[in-house]
């Protein structure tokens, strides 16, 4: 494990490996490596074809730290740091709300070679206001089990019942553990929603583009990556085949190594 230091000061803890063309992986909410090895075997897989790949907790997760207040810049700022670390230059790989963080890296001049987007989750008009204040409300009463249980069944969508058999599961306390940030990917998908002309603020991201959806996927989302492709000047749509919202690590590398080695 490695860290880099982010503008603000903020430590932010990574894996690193192999050697090549360098992937970052950016992970959407609660994604982290304590609760995600799918990244990370991908990330070892790609490394293993001749790239160096980095999966890192994003800020205010796992062992990486965290600087008040949170923004979606100082987010950026994190993958200039790794970017930074690998060479300069680098192809990033997001998953979920991570797609928020990877296009404005890529209009932020850091040294973003190419994007591999899987199923950004930006809905237009989509207004999350009274969801942030839930939130808000109920992290600062420190009820952050309630505030994952919430963020699962009043924002995403998934049955009560099914996050009740997720709570008895051994990963809920590393879910719980990060639920302070479930504000920042809510914000930063919340401030694309209601951006009018939010498709507009990625016309000039010119770097080669693949936007994924799986067909076995949540209601909407191959519509959102949809207009994601549509938006970005030199974007390939690619749907996936018996994937849901979390593709396989298989899937995941046979993605990259084709927009990376076309």
């Amino acid at each position: 494990m490695s860290t880099v230091t982010s503008a603000d000061g903020t430590t932010i803890d990574y894996d690193r490996d192999g050697q090549g063309p360098a992937v970052v992986f950016v992970g959407g909410a609660t994604q982290y490596r304590a609760l995600d090895e799918d990244t990370s075997k991908a990330a070892h897989q790609l490394a293993a074809e001749g790239f160096t790949t980095v999966v890192y907790d994003r800020r205010g997760r796992g062992r990486s730290d965290d600087t008040a207040p949170w923004s979606l810049e100082r987010e950026v700022d994190d993958l200039a740091a790794l970017i930074k670390a690998v060479g300069g230059a680098a192809t990033l790989y997001s998953s979920s709300s991570g797609a928020a963080i990877a296009l404005a890296a890529a209009t932020a001049g850091i040294g973003v070679t190419g994007l591999a987007l899987y199923e950004p989750p930006f809905f237009a008009g989509a207004d999350h206001t009274e969801h942030l204040a839930a939130l808000r409300s109920l992290l600062a009463r420190g009820q952050h089990d309630e505030a994952m249980r919430y963020n699962l069944t009043t924002v995403i969508g998934i049955p009560r019942e099914a996050v009740e058999g997720m709570a008895q599961s051994p990963v809920w306390p590393a879910m719980v553990a990060v639920a302070p940030t479930l504000v920042y990917d809510l914000a930063a998908v919340h401030e694309i929603n209601v951006d009018p002309d939010w498709r507009a603020r990625w016309a000039a991201v010119t770097v080669p583009a693949v936007v994924c959806s799986g067909d076995q996927s949540f209601p909407g989302m191959a519509e959102a990556a949809d207009a994601v492709a549509a938006a970005l000047p030199t974007a390939r749509r690619q749907t996936l085949a018996g994937q849901g919202h979390g593709p396989t690590p298989e899937v995941m590398v046979s993605v990259l190594r084709e927009f990376l080695r076309p």
